[in-house]
Formats: C-alpha cells, structure tokens, sequence
C-alpha cells in the first residue's frame, strides 16, 4: 500500500473536492487550496496537487491557482515532494508536479521522475498516445545523460506524433550514442511521415553525423537532402 492510500479524513476529502470545484469562487477553491496545505500531511497535500488535474476556461486564473499550488507545496518541504510525485505517477497532468519537483529538488530529480513515468509507457499503447507526446517533449525542454537511451524506443511507436517527439527528445542531448538508432529510423522503409523523416534528416545534417552504408536509405532520401562522402547534406 503506498503512503497515501490509506483513509482519508472526512475534512481533507471535503477540500480536496472544493480545491477541484470549477463551480465555486476563485477564493473559495484558494481557502480549501490553504486549509490543505497548512495541514501538511501527506493525505492533504496529495489532495491539493491534485488541483493540477482541473483546467478551468479562464487560463490566466487557471495559472494563478497552480503556481500558488506550487509554492504551497514548496512550504510543505519534503513531504511536499513527495505528494507532488505521487500525482506525477497517477495523472495525465504530470507537468506542473514535475515543475514542483524541479523547483523543491532541482532539474535532475525533475528528469528521474519524467524518465520513471515514461519507463512505464509501451509503444503499444495506441488508445493514449499523449502521455507519451507530452513526456518526450518535457524532455526535449531538458539535459541529462539518461534520455537518448530512455527515448529510443519509441522512435518506432505506433504515434506519428510519438515518434516525432522522441526525436526530438534525443536531438535535443548532447552526444551521439542515439545515432545508430537515428539511423535505423531514418532508414525504416515503414516510416511514411515525412515530417519525421524530414526532422531525422535535419538532424544528421546539422550534427554532422555520418551516415551507415545503406542502400535502400541512399535511394529514398528525404526531399531536400543529399548524400556525400557518408554525410547528409541541404541540396
């Protein structure tokens, strides 16, 4: 049982509601947002984090009332963390705990989180492919080690979007342990997207990386690009 799946008082279920109320005033939510924060206990300030999961119409309110979630969370200290990424696990709406995280912890426990979640999607799961768009691109906003090895597998998702966000995440790293990987995906006779074989080939040029001899690749080459001496060039 994880730590806060145990029962939950009466009071902090009554404010997690309100806190998530599109119904009620921006100042009443902001009372319920309060009175769960002062309490800083786990139950309360999983609950108020779990303000990240309601969007509201007007998004400069909406932005206000997360970041103050955020700053409350940052007041509760370590426990605040941990709330934060025990929503980050079981949301879509992972970022703005994500953002809590790097705020409280730093950018490298920020990217050990998103890498965590996104080690738990599958290039199978074609009915929710978002989570997965949403995860590389927050990567490819960063800088670690990890990520190339983390993102290639999905240079081959069943997502178009998916796949372009993957590369995207790996252009976005310094070195070039992803380039075979690159490579085989620039050289996918199954790829159809041209934006994502435009962006694999953009890559290449821009990094000067070479380029493996293979024929089908040398004879199927994105528009606009050439091969000389083993390295993709602009036309």
């Amino acid at each position: 049982m994880a730590w806060y799946d145990f029962f939950t008082p009466s009071s902090v279920a009554k404010h997690g509601r309100r806190a998530q109320d599109r119904d009620l005033q921006a100042e009443d939510r902001m009372q319920s947002m309060r009175w769960l924060a002062d309490q800083k206990t786990p139950e309360a300030l999983y609950a108020l984090s779990k303000r990240f999961d309601l969007q509201l119409e007007h998004h400069l309110k909406d932005r206000t009332e997360k970041e103050a979630v955020i700053d409350m969370l940052l007041e509760a200290g370590p426990v605040g963390g941990e709330a934060a990424r025990a929503h980050a696990r079981h949301s879509p709406n992972f970022q703005h705990s994500v953002r809590a995280i790097e705020r409280l912890e730093g950018a490298a426990a920020a990217v050990q989180v998103l890498l965590e979640l996104l080690a738990h999607e599958t290039v199978e799961n074609e009915f929710h492919p978002e989570k997965k768009r949403t995860l590389l691109l927050t990567l490819a906003e960063r800088k670690h080690p990890s990520i190339p090895a983390a993102a290639m597998r999905f240079l081959v998702d069943f997502d178009e979007g998916v796949r372009h966000a993957a590369v995207e995440a790996i252009a976005a790293q310094d070195g070039d342990e992803a380039r075979g990987a690159m490579q085989a995906a620039l050289a996918n006779p199954k790829e159809e997207s041209t934006r994502v074989r435009g962006r694999l080939a953009e890559v290449f040029a821009n990094r000067g990386w070479p380029i493996d001899d293979d024929a089908w690749l040398a004879e199927h080459l994105p528009g606009g690009y050439a091969l000389q001496a083993g390295r993709l060039t602009r036309r």
